[in-house]
């Protein structure tokens, strides 16, 4: 985000956050009178008595106070080197298979992570990226917090979040630095609908309720080649509700699969109801695949990330039958800073570094694709076949099995292309780290209190949550135990009995998830809100698994496992014809409206 965009944010900003403001006063009117049946692309309204809640270009709610140099926005500054940090704690890690989880929980864990966060850096005026190393002292900007490392490399470069002004000394409200979400907070499909109307408006057809499509039906070509690393300009990169789409090529796939998805059901609702406009055609769409979004990352995703007892703790159990009676208009479902910026970071410990290339038909290993030099360069998906060997690839080759505190090397040597140019060297983890450290998150220690796990004093009081090999590397960088940085510290941590992660991170992300849901006025469950479904399409909506998803948005593929995130067994979870996994799929009949009442 660059000045002139963060600067011009904040006569919205600051009119709306101010509660006495007219333009407040009136938001807040227009919300309770409208009876509002489908959610906003920003999400705006959703709460009628704080509207503001969960959307869009609002700022991170936080759990714990920040943690400033300053006090206000200087980030703590007598700690090690991100980088440092980075090489001598989490690497060397081995890319060891998952025993059950498959690719797919990798994959969707991003796509998840992408629907409840984007935070925007700061920029020159001129959309340009800020240079923070090798820059004289009179043109050093000051929204720069170079990442300080050892030669070769010397300086990597880092500008900080963009700052919510509605939290600086130019808003209504005084106080600490605070960042921006671009995403919204909910789990409403922003990276395939986008995050404002003006975007959704870019992205459909027009026509009958569709997205827009190019050739083998794939999402629209991004009209600006720059930001792509293709090689062919007849393969364009792709252009859809989140800039991040081209990403990686796991990552683009959840793109086509929901893309294909969302034109899939608006075909199904035409055809039972012809009357419908283009716009009712879409809505009611939308709102179905956000639906089944909502139920496969409760029913199945979760499930295998956190843990039974994490489910229970939480209340993260959906309803069996009937409607769920939990929403609350007192919860704010605004994503917190340490969610955004170290506890979604557990998608780190799961990525493999190769995706596996399985023909669809013979089932045989064809390549494998390396996240490393597939990023930002999706050509491969415009290949015959292309989809199906990716989807096969990653429901039958395996996640990364994480092993504290150690990453593979994409997150640590050149993971992300920054969008710009093709040749950046970049350290993620190092990333993530100096991000928590700009937002002031508060150190590793102020957590665990915050988690109710016992307190640290010493490098000692970690033995029985992490390693004795890693509380070395620990005492090797860091002066003192509460220096630890969150994210390095839950990283460190042994995952929890009958879940993958460790305590701190389920803390975060068992919190983030129950607001999520408790706090969504157009949650998929709940009963007597404008957007319900009635009992009937409830019930269908129950019926939807990724198994479907994928045996429905694949090109031909014929067989799927029925619980797609987990290893296929003989007795368990055996493979499963596609017409086996369609037949089982939502009647679109409960949805057809008589015309002759």
């Amino acid at each position: 985000m660059s000045s002139e965009q963060a600067s011009s944010v904040l006569p919205t900003v600051a009119a709306v956050l101010c509660p006495d403001s007219p333009s407040f006063l009136r938001l807040i009117s227009e919300c309770k009178k409208a009876d509002i049946r489908y959610r906003t692309h920003n999400g705006r309204c959703n709460n009628p008595l704080h509207p503001t809640w969960g959307a869009a270009l609002e700022a991170y709610v936080r759990f714990l106070p920040p943690e400033y140099e300053d006090g206000v926005s200087l980030p703590r500054m007598r700690l090690p080197s991100a980088r440092e940090v980075s090489m001598k704690v989490h690497s060397g890690g081995l890319d060891l298979k998952h025993p059950y989880l498959m690719a797919l929980t990798a994959l969707f864990s991003q796509f998840l992570a992408h629907d409840l966060a984007h935070t925007p850096r700061m920029e020159l005026p001129d959309g340009a990226r800020l240079k923070c190393c090798d820059v004289d002292y009179e043109n050093f900007h000051p929204e720069c917090f170079p990442i300080r490392a050892e030669r070769p490399v010397g300086c990597m470069e880092y500008s900080r979040s963009a700052p919510h002004p509605g939290n600086s000394l130019q808003g209504c409200k005084l106080g600490p630095r605070q960042q921006i979400n671009q995403a919204t907070s909910y789990l409403d499909l922003s990276p395939l609908y986008g995050n404002s109307e003006e975007t959704a408006k870019t992205l459909r057809s027009g026509k009958s309720g569709l997205l827009n499509t190019q050739r083998k039906n794939l999402p629209m070509a991004s009209p600006k080649y720059e930001s792509c690393r293709s090689v062919n300009k007849a393969f364009p990169c792709f252009f859809s509700g989140d800039s991040r789409v081209n990403e990686n090529p796991g990552l683009t796939l959840m793109h086509v699969l929901f893309l294909r998805e969302h034109n899939r059901v608006a075909a199904e609702l035409e055809r039972l109801n012809p009357h419908w406009n283009d716009e009712r055609l879409y809505q009611e769409a939308r709102r179905i695949v956000i639906a089944e979004m909502q139920h496969m990352t409760y029913n199945e995703f979760l499930p295998v990330i956190l843990g039974e007892r994490v489910l229970d703790k939480f209340g993260l159990r959906l309803t069996q039958q009937g409607y769920f009676r939990g929403y609350d208009s007192r919860v704010d479902a605004t994503l917190s800073n340490s969610a955004a910026s170290a506890g979604l970071f557990f998608v780190a410990a799961l990525t493999p570094k190769t995706l596996d290339l399985v023909d669809s038909r013979s089932s045989l290993k064809s390549g494998e694709r390396s996240l490393l030099s597939a990023f930002y360069a999706p050509q491969e998906l415009y290949e015959a076949g292309a989809i199906d060997r990716l989807i096969v690839g990653a429901t039958a080759g395996h996640s990364r099995k994480p092993l504290p505190p150690g990453l593979n090397e994409i997150f640590l040597e050149r993971y992300f292309h920054d969008g710009k140019t093709n040749d950046v060297a970049v350290d993620y983890a190092a990333q993530i780290i100096q991000q928590g450290r700009d937002h002031g998150l508060p150190p590793y220690v102020r957590w665990r209190s915050f988690c109710d796990l016992p307190d640290l004093t010493d490098f000692q009081d970690l033995r029985g949550t992490v390693t004795k090999d890693t509380i070395e590397k620990l005492r090797a960088v860091y002066k003192s135990v509460e220096d630890i940085d969150l994210v390095t510290g839950a990283l460190s941590e042994a995952p929890v009995p009958d879940s993958i992660l460790g305590p701190t991170f389920l803390c975060l992300l068992g919190r983030t998830f129950r607001n999520i849901r408790l706090g969504d006025r157009y949650w998929y469950e709940n009963k007597n809100t404008p957007g319900s479904f009635t009992l009937k399409q409830l019930e269908e909506i129950r019926k939807s698994t990724m198994a479907q998803i994928l045996c429905y948005n694949g090109d031909r593929l014929q067989w799927m496992q029925p619980r797609a995130f987990i290893l296929k067994d003989p007795f368990l979870n055996d493979m499963t014809n596609c017409t086996v996994h369609v037949k089982g799929a939502m009647d679109f009949t409960a949805w057809r409206e008589r015309t002759d009442v």
